[in-house]
């Protein structure tokens, strides 16, 4: 296991907003967001530095799963606030102004801290580099320099300890631990992805560019199955069909609902319907799947996202469906407010197999493209 501790705690004045430049949102989700939700993609543990003014700020979007550290006054005694909450064999340290960090990078440093205790990230120089100074100008071999990147990974105990013994400030964190141990040998990882720091105004609209291009279209897709019983109706796709038995389910277990659903929050990776619908409390009991649906529905309009299209498959014995397709789609046409043309239902049986096959169940797969609007 490791730790990304995540420097959040910069005001980040030069780009001229009248908050804090981590909290600035981009597709609904604020930037300090988009590396954390990486790493902890990733399996990794996070220390979030933060700014003792934005507290409240950060507590919206931060989930019990995160240790959050008020920093200090400046970037060094942050990090060093951080690292005492560190409880990994490595730590990984990013400044949270960064929002593009790959998985990529991040495993291309996972691979490299196998041979050296101290890591740093870097890009390539492509442009001419000049020395000036003193009037004269001087031509230098790009190929001798590089620009660093974080995050900046070290075994923790080594880098914890340069920091809480240092007075003095460093340009990074590897400055530091090169400091302390100038014996050792710093491995160099070539980040050939984009990971911008923002800065300035310009490089919030270069990432806020990047970020909405790179969400413009996302997919998610669900598999429900729920069990055939006497004394239930058979609701699918929020009609009735008639039928001698009926799902089993908490709420009026309407597979098909239930997958196109699910399917919407995986494509906003929000989980699945039992976070939001839990079976276990008395609100969700027999609950219309209609309402269930038009519920995710708007929690993907309040992330900026409408339905491209729905391809779902139902799969039953029986009753035979394909005379009620058509009814079905109009059905969720009307409730989801898109054109019937958007939206394809299609029956099959399970060959007489398995318990769809014998009649013991119903399921239904969804796959659903989400647009940004």
């Amino acid at each position: 296991m490791n730790t990304a501790l995540i420097v959040a705690a910069g005001t980040g004045s030069r780009t001229q907003l009248n908050q804090s430049k981590v909290l600035f949102e981009i597709n609904h989700k604020p930037l300090f967001l988009y590396s954390v939700e990486t790493f902890l993609d990733m399996g990794y543990e996070i220390v979030l530095v933060v700014n003792r003014n934005d507290i409240n700020d950060f507590r919206k979007y931060v989930r019990d799963n995160i240790k959050m550290v008020i920093g200090g006054k400046t970037r060094s005694e942050s990090v060093m606030l951080g690292l005492k909450e560190v409880e990994t064999p490595y730590v990984y340290i990013h400044d949270a102004a960064r929002p593009l960090i790959s998985k990529k990078a991040i495993m291309e440093i996972e691979k490299a801290l196998e041979f050296q205790d101290a890591v740093l990230l870097a890009e390539k120089v492509t442009s001419a580099i000049k020395r000036y100074e003193s009037n004269v100008l001087q031509s230098m071999n790009r190929e001798s320099f590089i620009l660093a990147q974080t995050p900046q990974a070290f075994l923790a105990e080594k880098i914890r300890y340069a920091y809480l013994r240092t007075s003095q400030s460093y340009d990074d964190d590897i400055a530091l631990y090169q400091a302390f141990y100038p014996e050792e040998k710093i491995k160099i990882v070539i980040n050939e992805e984009p990971n911008l720091k923002v800065t300035y105004p310009q490089d919030l609209l270069y990432v806020k560019n990047h970020l909405e291009r790179e969400e413009s279209m996302r997919i998610g897709h669900s598999f429900d199955i729920h069990q055939l019983v006497t004394g239930r109706p058979l609701i699918l796709g929020g009609i009735e069909i008639p039928y001698e038995k009926g799902l089993l389910g908490h709420s009026d277990a309407d597979v098909l609902l239930h997958a196109i659903a699910e399917a919407i929050l995986g494509a906003l990776a929000l989980g699945d319907l039992g976070t939001h619908f839990p079976d276990t409390i008395e609100k969700t009991k027999d609950m219309s799947s209609v309402k269930i649906i038009k519920d995710v529905q708007e929690m993907a309009k309040s992330r900026g996202y409408e339905i491209g299209n729905v391809d779902a498959t139902v799969y039953a014995e029986l009753p035979k469906l394909n005379p009620f397709i058509s009814a079905i789609r109009d059905s969720i046409s009307n409730h989801l407010g898109i054109s019937k043309d958007l939206i394809s239902v299609k029956a099959t049986t399970y060959e007489k197999m398995d318990a769809i096959g014998q009649q013991k169940a119903i399921a239904a797969e969804a796959v659903v493209i989400m647009k940004r609007v």
